[in-house]
């Protein structure tokens, strides 16, 4: 028995056709034609769009629908990759398609679209410091065995439950490192944002290089300044201010974040030209065309090697309040270690090391 079969077209153009799936890229939505001369794997994104201060507003003019999905689907979906607020999904999307089309981002990424931060990381961020001198003793004690050897031999917690504090500890340990935070092991010490001491030796290759800051008292309260600040993704206000007491109050990132509430900066000719340091050699020049420093600065150029720039305190009685510039150097003739601090007043202290 034959079976008649009836081709009709009746409804088709209600029908979206399927693409060939084998030309079409992750992302794709129909909206680019694809260019096969094009290989998107290999092409270089150039971060070299400056972000700039924030403060930035534009308005977004659209339609009910597109705001709504954006605000209240997009944005309120814990579960998928997106940032969960509505500025976060639109800055995100523009940034993709800015690096798509255009192999182009920005210098340092968007405060809106970077991942979530720790409540260790939020804190360091602003400067502070999280646990008490004690409350770190205590940390750094629950890490070994003995801390509860004592508990375990009495019955009143069993082996596993003192590995299990132990494993817990380490992780609090990890967090607080991993958010920037060095645990000083010294028990007089507390809790540091730089472990100053670890980035001297390196910069010199020697356990001996902080000798002279130690017999001379001289503590470093942001070590490598140019990267630990100027260039840091933050800037914490409390940092800033330190920074202001030396000579570097007249630099971008640090005037406008401790002159933020005062109104009449904004009239202020100081405040129109604000120094850029974004490399060591920013510094540098800055320091050698500063009056204040000039001297000193020929000085260093003529005899000595400079290794690095800090900012500084003196931990000595009457001397506690003034913050340095640290050019930490080496002597061109014997290789000697040597100290410039330059305070805000134009006053410089030489260190030597014997």
């Amino acid at each position: 028995m034959e079976t008649s079969t009836t081709k009709t077209t009746a409804g088709a153009a209600g029908f979206v056709p399927i693409p060939n799936l084998d030309n079409m890229r992750v992302g794709h939505a129909g909206l680019y034609e694809v260019d096969e001369d094009v290989d998107t794997m290999a092409s270089v994104i150039d971060a070299d769009i400056p972000l700039g201060l924030k403060g930035g507003k534009t308005l977004i003019d659209c339609e009910k629908g597109i705001k709504a999905f954006v605000k209240d689907v997009l944005a309120k979906d814990r579960s998928n990759h997106l940032p969960n607020s509505e500025l976060g999904v639109w800055v995100h999307y523009l940034t993709e398609g800015i690096a798509r089309d255009f192999n182009r981002t920005w210098e340092q990424q968007p405060v809106s679209i970077r991942a979530k931060a720790t409540y260790a990381e939020k804190a360091r961020t602003q400067g502070k410091r999280t646990l008490s001198k004690k409350e770190k003793n205590h940390l750094l004690e629950q890490l070994t065995y003995q801390f509860y050897e004592d508990d375990v031999n009495s019955g009143k917690i069993t082996q596993q439950d003192a590995f299990a504090s132990m494993a817990e500890a380490a992780a609090k340990k990890k967090e607080l490192e991993d958010a920037g935070y060095f645990l000083n092991p010294n028990k007089t010490q507390g809790v540091g944002l730089f472990d100053w001491k670890t980035a001297v030796k390196e910069a010199h290759g020697s356990d001996k290089a902080i000798k002279i800051y130690t017999k001379h008292k001289v503590d470093i309260i942001i070590p490598n300044i140019v990267s630990n600040y100027y260039l840091a993704d933050s800037k914490p206000k409390k940092l800033a201010t330190e920074i202001a007491k030396s000579p570097l109050l007249f630099t971008e990132g640090v005037a406008e974040e401790v002159l933020a509430d005062i109104n009449r900066h904004r009239d202020n000719a100081e405040f129109e030209n604000l120094v850029s340091i974004k490399a060591d050699k920013d510094l540098y020049q800055f320091l050698k065309e500063d009056k204040r420093s000039a001297a000193t600065m020929k000085k260093v150029d003529g005899e000595f090697n400079i290794v690095g720039f800090h900012l500084t305190k003196i931990c000595a009685s009457g001397m506690m309040k003034p913050r340095q510039i640290c050019i930490d150097c080496k002597s061109k003739k014997d290789g000697a270690h040597h100290l410039f601090l330059i305070d805000k007043e134009g006053g410089v202290t030489h260190l030597q090391d014997a």
